[in-house]
Protein backbone atom coordinates (compact mmCIF):
# COMPACT_ATOMS: atom_id res chain seq x y z
CA UNK A 1 0.00 0.00 0.00
CA UNK A 2 1.43 3.30 -1.16
CA UNK A 3 1.48 6.31 1.53
CA UNK A 4 -1.31 7.75 -0.50
CA UNK A 5 -3.55 5.03 -0.78
CA UNK A 6 -3.06 4.81 3.44
CA UNK A 7 -3.80 7.95 3.75
CA UNK A 8 -6.87 7.97 1.76
CA UNK A 9 -7.61 4.42 3.72
CA UNK A 10 -7.31 6.26 6.98
CA UNK A 11 -9.20 9.32 5.75
CA UNK A 12 -12.17 7.78 4.79
CA UNK A 13 -12.22 5.83 8.01
CA UNK A 14 -11.43 8.25 10.47
CA UNK A 15 -12.44 11.49 9.49
CA UNK A 16 -16.44 11.38 8.73
CA UNK A 17 -16.13 9.28 11.97
CA UNK A 18 -14.87 12.55 14.43
CA UNK A 19 -17.16 14.29 12.39
CA UNK A 20 -20.33 12.63 13.67
CA UNK A 21 -18.56 12.04 17.43
CA UNK A 22 -18.40 16.35 17.11
CA UNK A 23 -21.80 16.38 15.72
CA UNK A 24 -23.21 14.12 18.25
CA UNK A 25 -20.69 15.47 21.15
CA UNK A 26 -21.40 12.42 23.27
CA UNK A 27 -19.19 10.82 26.28
CA UNK A 28 -17.47 9.12 23.25
CA UNK A 29 -16.20 11.97 21.45
CA UNK A 30 -14.33 12.90 25.35
CA UNK A 31 -13.21 9.42 25.77
CA UNK A 32 -11.60 9.79 21.66
CA UNK A 33 -10.12 13.45 22.31
CA UNK A 34 -8.73 11.87 25.69
CA UNK A 35 -6.97 9.10 23.88
CA UNK A 36 -5.56 11.61 21.31
CA UNK A 37 -4.15 13.14 24.12
CA UNK A 38 -2.45 10.19 25.42
CA UNK A 39 -1.24 9.09 22.63
CA UNK A 40 0.49 12.46 21.31
CA UNK A 41 1.83 13.31 24.57
CA UNK A 42 3.11 9.75 24.48
CA UNK A 43 4.80 10.19 20.70
CA UNK A 44 6.18 13.70 22.00
CA UNK A 45 8.02 12.16 25.28
CA UNK A 46 9.34 9.18 23.53
CA UNK A 47 10.83 11.78 20.78
CA UNK A 48 13.16 13.98 23.18
CA UNK A 49 16.34 14.71 22.14
CA UNK A 50 19.15 13.82 25.08
CA UNK A 51 19.98 17.54 24.38
CA UNK A 52 17.22 18.78 26.19
CA UNK A 53 16.17 18.54 29.40
CA UNK A 54 12.94 17.32 30.71
CA UNK A 55 11.97 20.92 31.66
CA UNK A 56 12.65 22.29 28.40
CA UNK A 57 10.75 18.99 26.75
CA UNK A 58 7.66 19.28 29.07
CA UNK A 59 5.81 22.97 27.88
CA UNK A 60 5.05 20.65 24.92
CA UNK A 61 3.12 18.26 27.14
CA UNK A 62 1.51 21.11 28.70
CA UNK A 63 0.90 22.44 24.55
CA UNK A 64 -0.69 19.18 23.69
CA UNK A 65 -2.46 18.73 26.65
CA UNK A 66 -4.25 22.64 26.32
CA UNK A 67 -4.59 22.41 22.65
CA UNK A 68 -6.92 19.23 22.94
CA UNK A 69 -8.71 20.98 25.97
CA UNK A 70 -9.68 23.79 24.06
CA UNK A 71 -11.00 21.93 20.75
CA UNK A 72 -13.15 19.99 23.56
CA UNK A 73 -14.25 23.24 25.28
CA UNK A 74 -15.02 25.20 22.07
CA UNK A 75 -17.54 22.15 21.39
CA UNK A 76 -18.99 23.13 24.86
CA UNK A 77 -19.67 26.30 24.72
CA UNK A 78 -20.92 25.97 21.06
CA UNK A 79 -23.67 28.48 20.65
CA UNK A 80 -24.42 27.40 17.28
CA UNK A 81 -24.58 23.50 18.28
CA UNK A 82 -21.76 21.55 16.71
CA UNK A 83 -21.36 24.32 13.81
CA UNK A 84 -17.94 26.13 14.85
CA UNK A 85 -16.21 23.32 16.39
CA UNK A 86 -17.32 21.30 13.66
CA UNK A 87 -15.84 23.92 11.08
CA UNK A 88 -12.67 23.82 12.58
CA UNK A 89 -11.94 20.29 12.56
CA UNK A 90 -12.77 19.86 9.08
CA UNK A 91 -11.09 23.20 8.38
CA UNK A 92 -8.01 21.80 9.22
CA UNK A 93 -8.40 18.58 7.47
CA UNK A 94 -9.84 20.69 4.55
CA UNK A 95 -6.62 23.05 5.01
CA UNK A 96 -4.60 19.79 5.06
CA UNK A 97 -5.78 18.40 2.04
CA UNK A 98 -5.92 21.30 -0.42
CA UNK A 99 -1.57 22.10 0.75
CA UNK A 100 -0.84 18.29 0.30
CA UNK A 101 -2.16 17.77 -3.09
CA UNK A 102 -1.60 21.13 -4.71
CA UNK A 103 1.84 21.27 -3.21
CA UNK A 104 2.26 18.06 -4.72
CA UNK A 105 0.90 19.00 -8.01
CA UNK A 106 2.86 22.55 -8.03
CA UNK A 107 4.90 23.18 -5.12
CA UNK A 108 8.27 24.70 -6.51
CA UNK A 109 9.26 27.56 -4.25
CA UNK A 110 10.31 26.28 -0.94
CA UNK A 111 8.49 27.95 1.78
CA UNK A 112 10.72 26.52 5.04
CA UNK A 113 13.22 24.05 3.70
CA UNK A 114 15.09 24.12 6.37
CA UNK A 115 12.59 22.79 8.73
CA UNK A 116 9.47 21.07 6.37
CA UNK A 117 11.14 20.39 3.23
CA UNK A 118 8.12 19.61 1.29
CA UNK A 119 5.66 22.81 2.47
CA UNK A 120 6.00 24.72 -0.42
CA UNK A 121 4.43 28.48 -1.08
CA UNK A 122 2.19 26.64 -3.77
CA UNK A 123 0.95 24.55 -0.95
CA UNK A 124 0.15 27.15 1.29
CA UNK A 125 -1.46 29.09 -1.56
CA UNK A 126 -3.78 26.00 -1.97
CA UNK A 127 -4.45 25.58 2.01
CA UNK A 128 -6.01 29.27 1.67
CA UNK A 129 -8.12 28.41 -1.41
CA UNK A 130 -9.96 25.54 0.57
CA UNK A 131 -9.57 27.37 3.63
CA UNK A 132 -11.86 30.14 1.55
CA UNK A 133 -14.20 27.87 -0.08
CA UNK A 134 -15.18 25.38 3.43
CA UNK A 135 -16.02 29.02 4.87
CA UNK A 136 -17.69 30.37 2.29
CA UNK A 137 -19.89 27.29 2.73
CA UNK A 138 -20.86 27.26 6.14
CA UNK A 139 -21.60 30.44 5.71
CA UNK A 140 -23.83 30.04 2.76
CA UNK A 141 -25.40 26.29 3.90
CA UNK A 142 -25.02 25.74 7.64
CA UNK A 143 -24.75 28.98 9.92
CA UNK A 144 -24.15 33.19 9.28
CA UNK A 145 -20.62 34.00 9.70
CA UNK A 146 -20.15 37.88 10.10
CA UNK A 147 -17.44 39.32 7.64
CA UNK A 148 -14.79 39.99 10.56
CA UNK A 149 -15.24 36.56 11.53
CA UNK A 150 -14.76 34.54 8.36
CA UNK A 151 -11.23 36.45 8.17
CA UNK A 152 -10.46 35.52 11.64
CA UNK A 153 -11.39 32.20 10.38
CA UNK A 154 -9.33 31.96 7.09
CA UNK A 155 -6.39 33.60 9.14
CA UNK A 156 -6.48 30.70 11.84
CA UNK A 157 -6.93 28.06 9.31
CA UNK A 158 -4.57 29.06 7.06
CA UNK A 159 -1.70 30.88 9.08
CA UNK A 160 -2.07 29.59 12.46
CA UNK A 161 -2.61 25.83 11.15
CA UNK A 162 0.56 26.16 9.42
CA UNK A 163 2.61 27.43 12.18
CA UNK A 164 1.20 24.64 14.49
CA UNK A 165 2.56 22.03 11.57
CA UNK A 166 6.13 24.07 11.10
CA UNK A 167 6.27 23.87 15.11
CA UNK A 168 5.87 20.29 15.42
CA UNK A 169 8.06 19.83 12.49
CA UNK A 170 10.94 21.67 14.33
CA UNK A 171 10.28 19.36 17.35
CA UNK A 172 10.74 16.13 15.22
CA UNK A 173 14.19 17.74 13.36
CA UNK A 174 15.27 18.48 16.82
CA UNK A 175 14.57 14.65 17.47
CA UNK A 176 15.95 13.47 14.36
CA UNK A 177 12.97 11.79 13.61
CA UNK A 178 10.31 11.73 10.12
CA UNK A 179 7.31 11.30 12.00
CA UNK A 180 6.24 10.80 15.59
CA UNK A 181 5.20 7.04 15.38
CA UNK A 182 3.78 4.95 12.48
CA UNK A 183 0.29 4.71 13.98
CA UNK A 184 -1.53 6.28 11.39
CA UNK A 185 0.28 4.57 8.42
CA UNK A 186 0.78 7.16 5.81
CA UNK A 187 -0.09 9.96 8.48
CA UNK A 188 2.20 9.40 10.69
CA UNK A 189 1.42 9.29 14.22
CA UNK A 190 -0.76 10.94 16.19
CA UNK A 191 0.84 13.99 17.06
CA UNK A 192 1.06 14.40 13.10
CA UNK A 193 -2.41 14.65 12.77
CA UNK A 194 -3.40 16.96 15.31
CA UNK A 195 -0.46 19.48 15.13
CA UNK A 196 -2.32 21.85 13.28
CA UNK A 197 -5.59 21.21 15.22
CA UNK A 198 -3.68 22.30 19.01
CA UNK A 199 -2.70 25.62 18.00
CA UNK A 200 -5.36 26.79 16.09
CA UNK A 201 -8.03 25.35 18.85
CA UNK A 202 -5.92 27.36 21.38
CA UNK A 203 -6.37 30.54 19.24
CA UNK A 204 -9.71 30.39 18.58
CA UNK A 205 -11.23 29.50 22.09
CA UNK A 206 -9.36 33.02 23.35
CA UNK A 207 -11.05 34.88 20.56
CA UNK A 208 -14.16 32.91 21.70
CA UNK A 209 -13.48 34.16 25.08
CA UNK A 210 -12.36 37.90 24.77
CA UNK A 211 -14.81 38.65 21.40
Amino acid sequence: MTSLQSRILVAVIGFPTVVYLIIQNSLILLSLLVVATFLAVKEYIKMRPESISWFMWGWGILYIILGMFSFYSLRQIDENGSAFALLLFVGVSINDTFSYFIGKAFGKNKLAKNISPNKTYEGLLGGLLGSIILVDFFDVMIFDIMLNEKIFLIFVLNIIGLFGDLLESYLKRKANVKDSSSLLLGHGGMLDRIDSLLLTSLVTFFYVLIR
